[in-house]
């Protein structure tokens, strides 16, 4: 593995001319090396060695990923060096454009294990513990990104180069195809981490190329990007906050609820004071004046602690001509800060599965915790089959937290009965006190 990388890196790196004959030779160096990074992860998941595992002589293998880091830099700030490459080695073009992406079988299995539980109404947490186990497992796998850089590297280099004739412009949409790919595919985004990201900063820096980026569908990248990478308050900030406005144009129903599932993450990473800041009012405004109420619906059920989808999407259907202006969104958005906690956690007991129910009855529903009907639901809990399910007892359970009154007081915790509510004032009264003076009472359906 040293000798294949000092190859690439003399090659590549050189000042003057290179020979035609080493630079067609550039293509097996590096199918060598991402070889050899399979072996080196292979072994270290299995704790088995195969014979080619003694090529594997890199002494810290993150020095690999750094090593073609550089030489894809290179390759982007010389556009001879890199025509150059892609003349005397066209299998070049395949290696970066067409090669499959080696995830590596654990990050698969563990992506299959994490769907097949979010399918399965009936899953417990035993079984969600067991899919984030394989999740934790294959993030050994570091493969995939040990090529990040380079790869994000290339690809942008395909973007940076002058387009004249048509195949440029053909291999450069192409390239951007693969780009969009490995940045908002989760599978993708997973493995390849803050490396792809620090590779595609051109982009999220080159308006013209951002523009193109965002529109053919790399929106989710960029808003996931600023959510949590490590370049969220540098980069990717000023990327999202420079957006024009036609930059939501093109949107898919299915992109646009990736980029809502980012905004989810991003109040969760920078907290709910972002939501009333003037650029996610801005956002949520050309959003809604594209696409409508359709992706707020979407994004009201995509997490059971953050409601603030559910609550646009109630608001304006109620009045879906009173939002005209950014003006009138941060106004809305503002009245968000109100909702009452109660009001947050039912909610969500409503959007989680039956399974998710039955696993956090001490998290959501009647405050009281001698209350009667959760304890009659905790022994139904304890009777559970896989496979033999009761609508009738599924919909107590559903009643009993999405039916809940909250206190008219302080409205940060709800009861399922008044006799429930009785029974706790005495122990409620003083948080009562505490979260009665916030005056947190800004009702969904007005």
């Amino acid at each position: 593995m040293v000798a294949t990388i000092n190859r690439i890196k003399e090659v590549l790196l050189k000042h003057g001319a290179v020979a035609t004959a080493d630079l067609a030779g550039m293509p097996s160096r590096f199918r060598r090396v991402r070889h050899l990074l399979r072996v080196y992860y292979d072994a270290k998941l299995t704790r088995r060695r195969s014979a080619e595992f003694m090529y594997c002589d890199m002494q810290d293998i993150a020095d690999v990923g750094l090593a073609l880091h550089e030489v894809g830099v290179y390759l982007q700030l010389s556009a001879p060096r890199f025509r150059a490459l892609l003349s005397a080695a066209p299998e070049m073009e395949a290696f970066i454009l067409d090669d499959p992406i080696d995830l590596g079988r654990w990050r698969l299995e563990a992506a299959r294990a994490l769907q097949a539980v979010a399918r399965d109404e009936e899953a417990d947490d035993d079984d969600r513990g067991r899919a984030m186990e394989l999740e934790d497992r294959s993030g050994q796998d570091c493969a995939a990104y040990q090529l990040a850089f380079f790869l994000g590297d290339a690809l942008v280099a395909f973007l940076l180069q002058p387009a004249n004739t048509v195949q440029e412009k053909e291999r450069q949409e192409r390239a951007m195809r693969r780009l969009v790919e490995m940045s908002t595919k989760p599978t993708f985004r997973d493995a390849f981490g803050d490396p792809l990201t620090d590779a595609m900063r051109p982009v999220y820096w080159t308006p013209r190329l951002l523009l193109n980026f965002v529109q053919v569908g790399g929106m989710p990248a960029l808003i996931g990007d600023w959510a949590e990478s490590t370049c969220k308050d540098g980069v990717c900030k000023t990327a999202a906050e420079s957006l024009p406005a036609k930059a939501w144009d093109n949107q898919t129903p299915e992109s646009l609820e990736t980029v809502m599932r980012y905004f989810v993450k991003k109040l969760e990473m920078d907290g709910p004071e972002f939501a009333t800041t003037p650029i996610f009012a801005k956002m949520m405004h050309a959003i809604y004046t594209r696409y409508g109420l359709a992706p707020f619906a979407a994004g009201a059920k995509l997490d059971n602690h953050e409601i603030i989808f559910y609550f646009l999407h109630r608001r304006v259907s109620k009045k879906p001509k009173s939002y005209t202006t950014v003006e009138d969104w941060v106004a809305l958005l503002r009245k968000y800060e109100n909702v009452p906690e109660a009001t947050r956690r039912r909610h969500g007991w409503m959007i989680l599965s039956v399974s998710g129910r039955w696993d956090c009855l001490d998290l959501y529903g009647c405050a009281f915790e001698a209350c009667p009907e959760k304890s009659a639901m905790q022994k139904l809990r304890a009777k559970r089959v896989r496979g033999r399910r009761d609508p009738v007892v599924e919909e107590r359970l559903f009643k009993w937290g999405g039916a809940s009154k909250a206190c008219s007081r302080c409205r940060s915790v709800s009861y399922c009965s008044v006799a429930c509510q009785k029974a706790h004032w005495k122990e409620h009264r003083p948080k009562c006190d505490v979260e009665a003076v916030k005056g947190k009472k800004e009702d969904i359906d007005i």
